[in-house]
């Protein structure tokens, strides 16, 4: 259950960043939010090796923190740039999807969750194809591009959650620590290589390092569970973000969905469920 918990609380903190990226997204350069942000969670990061305390990494971990880092920084990238182009309320719920990678490794590791979670795979699939097709008038509506971005953003971050789990066996705070610099020097090191320029203000840095810190914060809660819980089901839990995005999307953007695009919702996330039990 400690892990169970600890999984939720990663996915609120996961969801309210990535809501407030989207919104940030929207009012200038997606680069210049993940950059920022990026910072500040490696800078966050670094309060961790105060509290570190165990083994250090391997050789063997610390590879894994580096995919994880890097598979962190396309996937935010493309995550936030999908949030940006299309309504949050379709958008997130394909990420979702990203639970199938890490179930199905965890599967052939010898993991043996119950038979609903084949169910939950085929539900979670569906769900994403029925909201992912535009509605009707007044409703929501989202580019290919988006879609595309998000199911790219699912894999990579269904790839970034094995290797969080792989990462973790040593030292957890040592890991994220890895994660988050090489995520941030990833995103920097393409930002000023395009020479890009930094669109943001002082009074626009509290909230572009909110949604690093909470990212910081989500990947150490996530990395925990999984030192104490099952990949194939700390995985799911872990992965319910989309689902604080929705509910903050419905609430503050007013956005609307059409009969089949809630249904496509509550499949993934009843496939969601499904997985977890």
């Amino acid at each position: 259950m400690p892990a169970a918990l600890l999984a939720l609380a990663a996915s609120l903190s996961w969801g309210v960043s990535s809501f407030t990226a989207g919104l940030e997204s929207r009012r200038r350069s997606v680069w210049t939010v993940v950059a920022v942000s990026q910072i500040a969670s490696a800078l966050s990061a670094v309060a961790l090796l105060l509290f570190a305390h165990g083994e250090d990494l391997t050789a063997g971990n610390a590879a894994w923190a580096v995919i994880a880092g890097v598979c962190g920084a396309t996937g935010l990238v493309a995550y936030y740039r999908a949030l940006a182009l299309g309504a949050m309320s379709v958008v997130a719920p394909i990420i979702a999807a990203q639970v199938v990678i890490p179930v199905v490794v965890g599967l052939a590791l010898g993991e043996r969750p119950a038979l609903a979670a084949y169910a939950g795979m085929v539900l979670a699939a569906a769900g994403v194809a029925l909201v992912s097709r535009g509605g009707g008038a007044g409703v929501a509506r989202v580019p290919g591009t988006a879609i595309l971005l998000a199911v790219l953003t699912a894999v990579l971050f269904g790839i970034m959650g094995v290797a969080l789990d792989r990462c973790g066996a040593g030292s957890p705070l040592q890991s994220v620590f890895v994660v988050r610099v090489v995520s941030a020097l990833v995103v920097l090191a393409y930002f000023f290589a395009s020479r890009r320029r930094f669109d943001v203000e002082a009074r626009d840095l509290p909230a572009l390092a909110s949604v690093g810190i909470l990212l910081t914060v989500a990947n150490v809660l996530l990395t925990v569970a999984f030192t104490i819980g099952l990949l194939s089901i700390i995985s799911v839990l872990g992965s319910l973000s989309p689902v604080v995005i929705v509910v903050m999307a419905q609430v503050l953007l007013h956005e609307r969905l059409c009969v089949r695009q809630w249904v496509g919702v509550a499949a993934v996330f009843a496939g969601v469920v499904l997985l977890s039990l």
